[in-house]
């Protein structure tokens, strides 16, 4: 028998009606579906306000018990963890809710709810920007206030990072995609591979580390360095995953 766990903010109790169906019988006829991978977004309206909601494919045998045993889910980390951020200081769509679906100790489905996030624009290549001179300045000290803050986010990719504002106002970042995060965290190493995969062209990723030295105070060549081996650390794991899946393919 389906067992239901639905974390709801106080601030969107009104919505509990909508989100309960949500997570009892899935998507209401009429959502709009925005992604479709691994995880699916959907867009919908909840009273007056346009919500997406991020529905978690469902895991695998190990992770369904893990999930409800070893680790919090995907959905309850987003939810948590973007709660942290904002409490921080830092941008991300405000959260509205979590739930999950389980069979006795297996996780069956998820799901996390949050406000949406308008006109704001993607870091991906930031480099085909015509105010990437005013961009990158204000992205690198950021990155180093996170730091400073202790965040480490382990999917710091452009995809999930956007922006609002200009160089006349400044430059606001918000973060989505949350659930691979780890908080108080000092360690130099763990905090720079957030450089592994922010942009897969050396150059830029030496500009941006060169910008976050001059946010930091320390020396450029030294950052430089430490941000370009983070890359080719990425580029030698996406190699040894490719030659491992060729391996599995020849071997069937």
């Amino acid at each position: 028998m389906s067992r239901h766990i639905i974390k709801i903010n106080p601030d969107y109790e009104r919505f509990r009606p909508q989100i309960e169906s949500i997570v009892r019988h899935g998507m209401p006829d009429g959502a709009e579906v925005i992604y479709r991978g691994r995880n699916t977004l959907y867009r919908l309206r909840m009273g007056d306000s346009a919500v997406i909601v991020k529905e978690f494919g469902r895991p695998n045998a190990v992770n369904a018990f893990v999930y409800t045993t070893l680790r919090r889910s995907k959905a309850r980390r987003s939810y948590e963890n973007a709660e942290r951020m904002r409490g921080l200081g830092f941008e991300s769509p405000e959260p509205i809710a979590w739930g999950e679906t389980r069979e006795g100790l297996k996780l069956t489905g998820s799901c996390y709810i949050c406000t949406e996030l308008k006109g704001a624009t993607e870091m991906r290549h930031w480099e085909e920007f015509p105010f990437a001179d005013t961009l990158l300045p204000a992205f690198a000290a950021e990155i180093h206030r996170l730091h400073q803050a202790g965040v480490w986010h382990k999917d710091f990719s452009p995809g999930n990072i956007l922006f609002t504002g200009d160089a006349a106002r400044g430059y606001t970042f918000h973060y989505v995609d949350l659930n691979r995060m780890r908080f108080g965290v000092h360690s130099r190493s763990r905090l720079m591979s957030m450089f592994r995969s922010i942009n897969l062209d050396r150059g830029e990723t030496a500009r941006l580390a060169r910008l976050y030295a001059a946010a930091a105070g320390e020396d450029a060549n030294a950052v430089e360095r430490e941000a370009l081996r983070q890359l080719e650390g990425y580029f030698r794991e996406k190699e040894r995953k490719r030659r491992f899946k060729k391996l599995l393919h020849h071997r069937h």
